[in-house]
C-alpha cells in the first residue's frame, strides 16, 4: 500500500493504518531505535510508541513523506529513552561519541530551547547540506541522523571505514566553518 493511502486510513481512524505502517516501515524504524538504543527490548518499546505517537498525531499532521516522518519520530523517542538510560548510567558509550562529533561544533552555552535559534541553525544546516555533493550528504545523514555506525555505511556504500572517517571529519570541519561565518558560532 502506497504512502498515501495509510495516510488517509489514519484520518479515517482506521486502525488498519497501524498494520499497514507497521508492515512497511518495522524495519527502517527498528534500525533507527537499535542504532540509539542497542537494546531490543527497548528498541522493540520506541518503535510501538513511534506507531501510536503516529497515531496520535495524524491527523491532523498530513505528512509530506511518512518514512521521514516516522524516522523523526522513533529518533526523537529513542533519543528521549537514550537520556533516560544516561541519566540512570546505564548507557552504550557508542552513541554518546557519536553525538559528541557533532556537538563539539556547537557552543556550550547555546540554549536549543530556544525555538528561533533553533530554527534557524536546523535551516542553515539544510542549507549546508544542499550544497554538499550527495555522496557526502548521505553519509552525514546516515552517520548523524540515522547514527548508522561507520562500519554499516562503508558496507552499504563500498567505501573504506578510513574514506567515511575522514569525509566525516572533513564535513564537520566545513560545517563548523560554515555555521562561524554565518554567525552561529
Amino acid at each position: 500500500m502506497d504512502d498515501e493511502s495509510i495516510i488517509e486510513l489514519f484520518f479515517e481512524r482506521d486502525e488498519k493504518a497501524l498494520d499497514e505502517v507497521a508492515g512497511k516501515y518495522n524495519a527502517l524504524c527498528s534500525k533507527i531505535a537499535m542504532n540509539i538504543l542497542c537494546d531490543a527490548g527497548e528498541s522493540e518499546e520506541a518503535v510501538n510508541d513511534t506507531w501510536l505517537k503516529a497515531w496520535k498525531t495524524i491527523p491532523p499532521t498530513r505528512p509530506k513523506s511518512l518514512g521521514a516522518y516516522l524516522s523523526v519520530i522513533v529518533r526523537n523517542i529513542s533519543l528521549d529513552r537514550f537520556r533516560k538510560k544516561k541519566a540512570a548510567k546505564r548507557i552504550d558509550d557508542t552513541l554518546v561519541s557519536t553525538l559528541d562529533e557533532v556537538a563539539q561544533m556547537l557552543p556550550a552555552e547555546m540554549n536549543i530551547e530556544r525555538r528561533t535559534e533553533q530554527r534557524q541553525l536546523i535551516e542553515r544546516i539544510n542549507l549546508f547540506l544542499k550544497k554538499l555533493p550527495k555522496g557526502q550528504r548521505i553519509i552525514f545523514v546516515r552517520r548523524y541522523f540515522y547514527l548508522d555506525s561507520i562500519k554499516e555505511i562503508s558496507q552499504r556504500y563500498g567505501y573504506t571505514e578510513s574514506n567515511i572517517t575522514v569525509t566525516l571529519t572533513r564535513i564537520r570541519k566545513k560545517l563548523a566553518a560554515f555555521l562561524e561565518k554565518e554567525g552561529l558560532l
